[in-house]
């Protein structure tokens, strides 16, 4: 940094420690600001950021319990931000040049009803609160952020301020993530500083990327403070509001879809939902978070375990090699797999593939004390060393992974080659779908990866999650070990109109009903790899820390994708509800209960 900058953020810092300092005494001689008679946003004159940039990433900290106080803050009725609409045009600016080098802003507050500022400052005169000093203020007593950290008037109030920080992206735009700035936001304390010594040389040059973009379109930091800026002028500098911090009134269906999405939206595990139209993505977006512990965005290159939804490729990959005459789907399951106990001699690979092979489920051969992780030839081989069935083949329907994880071995059987490596050769680099993989430990990595969690149960929405991304059977590949991105399953999602990679014959076995789904909650038929409800082919994946579901209304040439890296909610009733927004005739397709399957 140069001198004469250095000397300027100086002598700022020393003018933001006085106007703390003094700020009783000003406010005994001037007024200052008055409280807007404003009852909407409208009338505030307030525009939501997502309105201009609506994929703006936003970890909104009072709408939740993760902040200084340690409890959602009154006002805050919907993580949003709200600014001035000058301010907000201003911000999407800053975001339009970050994103010009892979870069983007993270958004933590923007207008904050004057009714928090209370709620601030009741909590800063309760000294038996002691709950958030650790992460916030760990150096300083209560008593000391009065003033200079909080006041009984804030410039958010006036809708022109803002706190934020840096995402820094992959040459793809993906993998956004956190830049290390030296502090969290809300740390009370002098490393928090604009200029603090106490931060690294690459934390002070991060905050001066922030700090040149921000001032570029007219901000203006508080050096108390590395993530505060105010947009000069201020648009109402004269003016405080109170309205509540609520979800703006949108078009539809983005209004509906903001609703839908809600739950998987700031510092949460996420989600990405992609929505199809005659070939073209309508909604092509992420929310929430792939990797919480490093912060980093979900977005529409990032790699979710599809758990179940994985069996339908695996159908088609059997289905190939059926277009090569290297099998027939009516071939005995044991003329690839001879392992096979005599129990089976039946069952054949139209079984396996329709869920009425009356397999025993090799999760119940596991036992609770397995140890490591079962791939899909130790699937087989437990298989082979139980000889019976739960019904005789083609005589009942069953959901079975075991059926799957079994297709998986005769893909290789047939083809010669490794399950992935066929899946890699044959469906995904024909399609483009290069994010897209079979998951075997030490082989690549999936790009963009998402990580699973799971809730606790009682705890706040935005607090109590844990990393929950493999157990004992995420190594079986056949039946749910593909990972892939929404940008990669609309490509394949195109695939399935024409004959690019199955052939008519093979696309009419796969999308026709062979049998009619029981024991699951809803009503359905199946097919190779799809259930078929009504108009729609679709199929879900739940496994450890995931829930995803693919709905395709092919007649309407309309297909929703959802995939997360948590273990609630179910997906597949949000995926019908944004159909149905785009198809508001469409017949409600049935939906599942509670023992939706794998």
């Amino acid at each position: 940094m140069s001198s004469a900058r250095a000397a300027g953020a100086a002598l700022l810092l020393a003018l933001a420690c006085a106007t703390g300092a003094s700020r009783a005494a000003q406010a005994a001689a001037d007024p200052g600001p008055a409280l807007s008679p404003a009852k909407t946003m409208a009338d505030a004159g307030m525009v939501d950021i997502r309105s201009l940039v609506p994929d703006m990433s936003q970890r909104i900290a009072y709408a939740g319990s993760d902040n200084f106080v340690g409890a959602p803050v009154d006002g805050y009725e919907a993580p949003r931000c709200w600014l001035r609409r000058e301010a907000a045009e201003a911000l999407a600016r800053v975001e339009a040049s970050l994103r010009a080098r892979h870069q983007r802003l993270r958004i933590f507050d923007c207008y904050r009803p004057a009714r928090a500022v209370a709620h601030f400052m009741r909590w800063v005169a309760d000294p038996a609160d002691q709950r958030t000093k650790a992460a916030h203020y760990p150096d300083l007593d209560k008593s000391q952020l009065t003033g200079g950290y909080i006041a009984p008037v804030s410039g958010h109030s006036r809708g022109g301020t803002v706190d934020l920080t840096l995402l820094q992206c992959d040459d793809r735009d993906a993998d956004c993530r956190p830049l290390d700035m030296g502090t969290a936001f809300d740390f009370f304390g002098t490393r928090a500083n604009t200029e603090s010594p106490e931060a690294t040389p690459a934390q002070r040059a991060n905050r001066h990327v922030l700090l040149d973009a921000m001032a570029a379109q007219g901000f203006r930091n508080y050096p108390m403070e590395w993530w505060h800026y105010t947009l000069q002028p201020e648009p109402t500098p004269h003016a405080l509001y109170d309205v509540p911090v609520t979800a703006p009134d949108m078009p539809m269906p983005q209004a509906a879809i903001d609703r839908l999405m809600q739950r998987y939206d700031g510092n949460v595990p996420g989600a990405s939902l992609l929505v199809l139209k005659d070939g073209a993505p309508v909604v092509r977006r992420g929310y929430g978070r792939s990797d919480l512990e490093s912060g980093v965005e979900s977005g529409p290159s990032t790699d979710y375990r599809l758990a179940s939804v994985s069996k339908q490729f695996t159908a088609a990959a059997v289905l190939l090699l059926q277009q090569d005459g290297k099998l027939s789907v009516d071939d005995a399951a044991r003329r690839w797999l001879p392992e096979l106990p005599q129990a089976a001699a039946a069952i054949t690979l139209r079984h396996l593939l329709t869920h009425t092979s009356g397999l025993v489920d090799y999760e119940d051969l596991m036992g609770d004390d397995w140890q490591g992780q079962i791939r899909d030839a130790g699937v087989l081989a437990l298989l082979a060393k139980e000889d019976r069935l739960y019904f005789a083949p083609g005589t009942a329907y069953r959901y079975s992974n075991s059926a799957y994880a079994l297709l998986s071995l005769v893909v290789e059987r047939a083809s010669g080659m490794p399950y992935p490596d066929f899946l890699r050769t044959r469906i995904f680099e024909p399609l483009g779908m290069r994010d897209t993989l079979a998951y075997v430990a030490g082989g690549r990595e999936p790009p963009h990866r998402a990580w699973g969690y799971s809730h606790a149960d009682g705890a706040a929405p935005d607090a109590g999650w844990t990393r929950t991304d493999q157990s004992t059977t995420s190594a079986v590949l056949g039946d749910g070990g593909i990972y892939s991105s929404i940008d990669d399953l609309a490509r394949w999602d195109t695939a399935l109109y024409d004959g690019r990679l199955l052939d008519a014959a093979s696309r009419a076995l796969a999308f026709s009903p062979h049998v009619e789904v029981t024991g699951e909650g809803y009503e359905a038929q199946y097919g190779f790899g799809w259930r078929i409800t009504g108009e729609t082919l679709w199929h879900s994946g739940e496994t450890i820390g995931f829930r995803n579901v693919i709905v395709r209304w092919p007649q309407r040439r309309l297909t929703v994708v959802l995939l997360s890296n948590r273990n609630d909610p179910e997906p597949y009733r949000t995926a019908l509800a944004i159909g149905a927004l785009f198809l508001p005739d469409a017949a409600p397709a049935g939906a599942p209960g509670a023992a939706t399957p794998h």
